[in-house]
C-alpha cells in the first residue's frame, strides 16, 4: 500500500500564471509612469518653444547692433560736417567785425559798408542756431515698436550733434497712442537741458515701449500729442522746433484742427516751425488711407519739413532741424 504523500506545497505557478503576472506589473507601471512620460513631452516642447525664442531675440539684438552700428557712423560723419558748419559760421562772424571796423574807419563809404554789415549779420544770424528748444511727438502704438527701439538707441548721437552745432539745445518728448486702447493718450517729459540733464532725456526716450495691443482704427490721437507739444514753455529767442514721427494720420475730426494749430504756431514767430517724420511701417502699407499725405500736409501748414524715414535716424532727425 502507497503510503501518503505529507509534504506541503505552498506555490504552484504555471507558465500561464507568470505571464499573466508579467502582463499585470507591465500595466501597472505604464498607468504610474504615464504623467511623467506627459511631462517630458511638454518639458521637450516648452523647450524647443524657448530655443525658438531665444534665437529670434539673437537674431533681433543682431540687427540692432547693425543699426546702432550705421548711426554711429553717420552721427561721426554729421560731427565731421558741424565742425565745417561751425567753423564757417566763425568766419562769417569774424569777416562780418572786419567789415563793420572798416565800415567805422572810412568816412565817405560809412552808409555802403554799414549796409553790407547788417546784409552779412542777417545771413550769419539765419545759419547760425545759438538757442534750440526741440520737441519729439512720437507714436508709440503697436506698428512702432521697431522706430522706438532705432530711436532709443540713435538719441545719443542725435544729442551729441545737435550740442556741437547749438550751444544750448533743450529737448522735450511727447509720446502718444489711441484713445480706444484704453491706455494712457500721452505721456510727456517737458524741455530739458542737455548740458545739465541728457541723462533723463536718453532715459526717457529709451523707457517709450509700443503698446502690446492694436487698436480698432487706424487712425491714432496725433492732435492730442502736437496739443501736449505746443503747450511746453518754449524759450522766445530760441528756434522752436516740433518734429512728429509716426506711421498713422489723426482722426478725421481732428485733421482739420492738427493742421491749424501747426499753422498758427508757425506763424507765432520767425524761427517756428512742425516738421514731420513719416515712417512708413507694415501697418501703413496694409492699412494706410492716405496717411503719408497728411504728414506731407502737417508738415507744409508747419512751414516745416517732410521726410519720408528711408535711412540713418540721425540723418532723418537733423534734415528735419535744419530746415532752413
Amino acid at each position: 500500500m502507497k503510503r501518503p504523500s505529507r509534504e506541503l506545497s505552498i506555490f504552484s505557478l504555471s507558465a500561464l500564471d507568470v505571464l499573466a503576472m508579467a502582463t499585470g506589473t507591465f500595466v501597472l507601471l505604464m498607468v504610474i509612469l504615464m504623467p511623467y512620460y506627459r511631462m517630458s513631452f511638454d518639458a521637450n516642447a516648452a523647450i524647443q518653444g524657448a530655443l525658438a525664442a531665444t534665437d529670434d531675440q539673437a537674431a533681433e539684438a543682431d540687427e540692432l547692433l547693425r543699426a546702432a552700428a550705421a548711426d554711429a557712423r553717420a552721427a561721426a560723419e554729421l560731427q565731421a560736417e558741424a565742425d565745417e558748419i561751425a567753423q564757417a559760421a566763425a568766419t562769417a562772424h569774424a569777416a562780418a567785425a572786419s567789415l563793420r571796423q572798416d565800415a567805422d574807419a572810412a568816412d565817405g563809404r560809412a552808409g555802403s559798408d554799414q549796409r553790407r554789415v547788417d546784409e552779412m549779420r542777417a545771413i550769419v544770424e539765419q545759419r547760425v542756431i545759438r538757442e534750440l528748444d526741440l520737441v519729439f511727438v512720437i507714436d508709440t502704438t503697436a506698428s512702432m515698436g521697431g522706430v522706438l527701439r532705432e530711436l532709443a538707441l540713435s538719441m545719443g548721437g542725435i544729442v551729441r550733434v545737435l550740442e556741437r552745432l547749438v550751444p544750448s539745445l533743450r529737448v522735450g518728448v511727447v509720446a502718444y497712442r489711441d484713445r480706444d486702447l484704453r491706455q494712457w493718450v500721452t505721456r510727456a517729459m517737458p524741455l530739458t537741458p542737455t548740458d545739465r540733464a541728457e541723462a533723463e532725456v536718453l532715459s526717457f526716450v529709451a523707457g517709450l515701449r509700443a503698446s502690446n495691443r492694436s487698436g480698432t482704427t487706424v487712425d491714432e490721437d496725433l492732435y492730442a500729442g502736437l496739443v501736449e507739444a505746443l503747450a511746453m514753455r518754449f524759450r522766445p529767442g530760441a528756434k522752436q522746433t516740433i518734429i512728429v514721427i509716426g506711421d498713422a494720420r489723426a482722426h478725421d475730426q481732428e485733421q482739420q484742427a492738427a493742421l491749424i494749430a501747426a499753422e498758427r504756431f508757425a506763424l507765432g514767430g520767425e524761427r517756428r516751425t512742425v516738421s514731420t517724420l513719416f515712417i512708413p511701417t507694415e501697418s501703413f502699407r496694409r492699412f494706410g488711407r492716405g496717411d503719408r499725405e497728411f504728414f506731407a500736409v502737417l508738415a507744409r501748414a508747419g512751414r516745416g519739413e517732410f521726410n519720408d524715414h528711408r535711412g540713418q535716424m540721425i540723418e532723418s532727425i537733423l534734415l528735419s532741424v535744419f530746415d532752413e
